[in-house]
């Protein structure tokens, strides 16, 4: 008997550490994203990432809980119990909200470590003209002036949108004409480290 509470106490502990260090993770990126906040042009790879694959696997853990919600009476008693209290406008709510933040979660276990990745390992020097939508103040309580710049590819009219930094008085004045993004490509989309006007 007391080896079977041994084995127990064991794996509950693992599982305690497998959580902190998968939260300790996802703490140090959201940092590092928040800190360094890179300019990232995202391409089609990282488009499919973000708008098929994160979708179809948002979907696979709502079913996937779901269905041991409706087996599992445990689960279903502890989800009940501590997720879904209150009234029914409430429990509405946070069906909506759950596969939200299910996705918010997954989107930050994935995407910024491919923006991490795409920062770290450069490529090649890379230079588009791009038109200039919109510029905007970014909508963050921080110490550094931030625009947040809108952009259409001319070739393709595809919009793209980066919060940028330097020169934003300047930015601010050249709404709706043609800028030169320069940077360095990389597998996920293009880091711009200047812009040209």
């Amino acid at each position: 008997m007391l080896n079977i509470k041994h084995k127990e106490f064991h794996k509950s502990f693992l599982y305690l550490l497998i959580i902190f260090v998968l939260m300790s993770y996802l703490v140090l990126l959201i940092g590092w994203y928040e800190f360094n906040d890179p300019a990232l042009i995202a391409n089609e790879r990282l488009h499919f990432i973000e708008l098929v694959v994160l979708p179809i696997l948002t979907m696979a853990v709502i079913y996937t809980l779901f269905k041991k919600y409706r087996c599992d009476h445990n689960f279903n008693y502890l989800i009940t119990r501590h997720f879904f209290k209150g009234s029914r406008l409430v429990k509405g709510f946070l069906i909506i909200m759950y596969p939200c933040l299910i996705y918010m979660a997954l989107w930050k276990f994935s995407v910024v470590p491919i923006m991490y990745y795409a920062e770290n390992n450069l490529g090649e020097l890379w230079s588009e003209e791009y038109f200039l939508t919109d510029v905007t103040t970014c909508i963050i309580n921080d110490q550094q002036q931030c625009i947040t710049l809108n952009i259409a590819d001319l070739s393709t009219g595809e919009e793209h949108s980066f919060r940028w930094y330097i020169d934003t008085d300047e930015l601010q004045t050249l709404k709706n004409k043609k800028i030169n993004l320069v940077g360095e490509k990389s597998y996920f989309g293009y880091l711009v480290n200047e812009i040209q006007w």
